[in-house]
């Protein structure tokens, strides 16, 4: 018997994806007091695309629900085009221009 791989949703752009395609985001950064059951399954394009755009200070003060995070104007866009995308899609993010850490190595 064939089965189809499992599959979750993507809780930003809300496409159907492998499992392995899923990461947990904290909607509040581990850094700044994030816990474990404060996490959302994010597709991998979307929580690159999330880190890329926000310092996790701002992660922490804006967008610690994922309701916010919909909204979030820099994201419209982005959201909008990887919907259209195959759930296995994979891309290559640069961090905003705008971003506070840019330029600051780890």
């Amino acid at each position: 018997m064939h089965r189809d791989p499992e599959t979750h949703t993507c809780a930003l752009c809300g496409r159907r994806v492998p499992a392995g395609m899923i990461t947990l985001h904290h909607l509040t950064p581990k850094e700044r007091g994030g816990k474990p059951e404060h996490r959302v399954p994010l597709c991998r394009p979307c929580h690159k695309q999330v880190h890329a755009l926000f310092a996790n200070k701002e992660l922490e003060r804006a967008y610690s629900e994922i309701s916010a995070l919909r909204r979030a104007p820099e994201l419209q866009k982005f959201v909008k085009w990887i919907r259209k995308q195959p759930p296995t899609v994979n891309i290559t993010t640069r961090m905003s221009n705008a971003h506070p850490q840019r330029g600051r190595r780890k």
